[in-house]
């Protein structure tokens, strides 16, 4: 496996295309950096002999892309740099990202399904931490209009956020996530695909390289009852105990996340959701679409698995199996 830096110079960029492309060649060359766009400046000196042991064990893995330094450093802050743990959520990362194209593939902020979904939703990234240190992002409906809605292209739409918020921030301390249930419906309820909705559940809990730290539920509509009931079967306990269900009354969100930080829409004093929302779209627009295109590049060839890796196979065909289902 070819090890390359997150940080390359630029007379050297021609060279890692180039061996980049020999090396897989499902893979088209490369020409930015992954996972982090503009590098990621709080990468830890003293892990050295984990991405090294990573490094061995990526040799044995064939069926798995070319991965930089910057992803090995990102999967192993995600799992608290336990090395097998981290090997799990690689291996998870991959099959479910290659098995499930109908939601991570073709996600480029200009596509027509993302921009309808970005069109009646804000995604948000709020600008400030908690005191922890934890970064916080909102997500709610603007148009509560079920028709212009589809579920595939608003999971696809979240992955898209979600990976540029990875580049975006580094190795985060963690994240709370805030969703706002103003103006869901059950027409939006009768609109999920259960197939998909299980692959999330499976993507969050098991191959998302990100720490969570807490999920909030807010303006909990009166069916909450049977959301729960559909995806609580799916949540592992952990997941469960992260999970904080709202009303109107937000004094306990506040507890956790300080008002002040939050926008002006939910009484705090940083900007208001749509103004986040579509800063945030620019900046997407503007400087992510190719790299978007790149990322979409990693993939995992199962032909190449090895034969005696019978955990990941079985994983592999539980998630083809759930577009039976």
């Amino acid at each position: 496996m070819f090890t390359f830096s997150i940080f390359r110079s630029n007379d050297k960029k021609k060279e890692e295309k180039a061996v980049l492309g020999d090396i897989n060649s499902n893979m088209a060359p490369l020409g930015l950096n992954h996972p982090f766009l503009d590098g990621c400046s709080n990468l830890p000196a003293d892990k050295d002999e984990d991405i090294k042991l990573l490094r061995v064990w990526l040799e044995q893995q064939p069926h798995l892309p070319p991965l930089t330094d910057g992803h090995l450093y990102l999967f192993l802050h995600s799992n608290y740099y336990d090395l097998e743990n981290t090997k799990d959520t690689i291996e998870a990362y991959f099959t479910i990202r290659t098995t499930s194209p109908e939601l991570f593939s073709n996600k480029s902020p200009f596509a027509k399904g993302v921009k309808a979904v970005l069109d009646v939703a804000e995604l948000v990234p709020v600008k400030k931490t908690t005191p922890e240190g934890y970064r916080v992002l909102m997500y709610r409906l603007v148009d509560y209009d079920a028709s212009k809605l589809q579920f595939n292209e608003a999971l696809k739409t979240f992955f898209l956020f979600n990976d540029i918020r990875l580049s975006e921030d580094g190795l985060s301390n963690g994240y709370v996530v805030i969703f706002d249930m103003k103006g869901v419906s059950l027409s939006h309820l009768t609109k999920i695909n259960l197939s998909s909705i299980r692959k999330f559940m499976s993507y969050i809990q098991e191959g998302h390289p990100a720490r969570l730290k807490g999920v909030h539920v807010i303006n909990a509509v009166a069916f909450m009852d049977k959301i729960l009931a559909l995806i609580k079967p799916l949540m592992k306990s952990g997941l469960i105990k992260l999970l904080t269900i709202h009303g109107s009354d937000l004094t306990n969100l506040f507890k956790e996340v300080p008002q002040e930080i939050l926008p002006k829409d939910y009484g705090g004093e940083a900007e208001p959701m749509s103004v986040l929302h579509a800063e945030h779209r620019k900046m997407m627009e503007s400087k992510y679409e190719k790299w978007i295109e790149e990322e979409e590049c990693f993939k995992m060839d199962e032909s190449k698995r090895p034969k005696s890796s019978k955990k990941q196979c079985i994983l592999t065909n539980s998630f083809k199996s759930l577009a039976i289902d």
